[in-house]
């Protein structure tokens, strides 16, 4: 048995890509920072089994029935082949079989992901002519898989700096794009893809605002949904437009999405249409750190229960917070016990999921300093 034997293991017993890519990216991890220590066997052992894996992908990815597993499934591919630049100098190291598994791997996922391709051709090779841009829509609005079609909403938010760069008649497409899918999605019935599709798309057409794209977002924000609602009013903020005072109520009430709301209104200078009851420090700090737990990182969702305990200051201040859950993120001796967590208006909100009974002292002023102590 070698190093990373178990963790193999556990990887070949998981059933999702996402499961197995978080454990590849543990030992990724583990590799980087022991790279001059690991011995011989262990990457024999990880790049036999990368190779193994890769194969698999090759005849499992044409079989899959939905977009979002493939993308799950890219994910996957992108660990592997981290495993195995990482155990080998140089392609030339690498065997023929297993170097032309990879390039059939490499090209199948590249005509899979033409969706991204086509975004990236248009920015990253500045082919940004409104021919160009058509093809990319024209292949696009026949897609009948949702989760695939919001790839054009990522590709855009992550080129957002080169769309001023966009000549008008291809921004004028986007905008004519954007639009219709906003429209369609008011007359279709609401799923977890739809309204994350929606997200995006109230987030990224800040970028190709128009007076159709305006008058849409408003009805958007009929929908009572305040992810979504949230988008929308900081793209209609940007568009110098009035939010409708129960929206922003809705969302200061929200406590996922308090703090972001309060944040984009003191943007534009206006946090006094944010409660005042509500725009106290506590509370949108609360607000803070739940928002970064429903992260699919950390819990994946709000905490079940969370209590403030305290401020203390470290160079900065800190609004620490005890939390449980049932989140099957975490482990089960950590499972609906009491965790630590903070907020930072520095950007240092953050939890290990460290267990709160470990640090607490008699008072809740001496846990306190103890978790001012050993943890910040």
């Amino acid at each position: 048995m070698t190093t990373f034997t178990p963790i193999i293991e556990d990887i070949k017993r998981l059933s999702t890509f996402s499961e197995k890519t978080s454990f590849l990216t543990v030992i990724l991890n583990s590799f980087q920072d022991k790279k001059a220590k690991i011995i011989i066997e262990d990457k024999k052992e990880l790049a036999a089994f990368a190779f193994e894996e890769i194969s698999k992908l090759i005849e499992l990815i044409p079989t899959l029935q939905t977009y979002k597993e493939k993308d799950e499934a890219f994910g996957y591919k992108d660990a592997l082949l981290g495993i195995v630049m990482m155990c080998y100098s140089s392609p030339a190291e690498i065997d023929e079989m297993n170097l032309n598994n990879i390039k059939t791997l490499m090209a199948l996922v590249d005509k899979e992901s033409f969706v991204e391709n086509a975004i990236d051709n248009i920015f990253k090779n500045n082919q940004n002519d409104k021919e160009t841009v058509n093809q990319l829509l024209a292949s696009v609005i026949p897609l009948k898989d949702e989760f695939q079609k919001g790839q054009i909403y990522q590709g855009l938010l992550h080129y957002q700096d080169g769309i001023s760069k966009l000549p008008l008649d291809s921004k004028m497409l986007f905008a004519d794009y954007i639009s219709s899918e906003l429209k369609r999605y008011l007359d279709t019935p609401l799923d977890d893809t739809i309204v994350n599709n929606l997200e995006f798309a109230c987030d990224v057409a800040k970028y190709f605002i128009n007076d159709t794209i305006i008058s849409l977002l408003n009805d958007i924000l009929k929908l009572e949904q305040n992810n979504v609602s949230f988008y929308a009013v900081a793209t209609l903020l940007n568009a110098d437009q009035t939010v409708p005072s129960n929206v922003i109520e809705s969302l200061a009430n929200d406590i996922v999405y308090a703090n972001m709301t309060y944040g984009i209104l003191k943007q534009y200078g206006l946090q006094s249409l944010f409660p005042a009851e509500l725009s106290n420090s506590e509370y949108l700090a609360k607000s803070d750190l739940v928002h970064w737990l429903t992260y699919p990182t950390e819990l994946g969702k709000k905490p079940d229960q969370i209590e403030y305990l305290g401020k203390v200051k470290k160079k900065e201040e800190y609004y620490i917070f005890r939390y449980m859950s049932d989140s099957d993120n975490l482990e089960d001796d950590r499972k609906n016990q009491w965790l630590i967590g903070w907020s930072n208006d520095e950007g240092g909100t953050f939890s290990d999921f460290d267990l709160y009974s470990v640090f607490e002292k008699e008072t809740v002023e001496k846990t306190l300093k103890n978790i001012k102590k050993r943890l910040l």
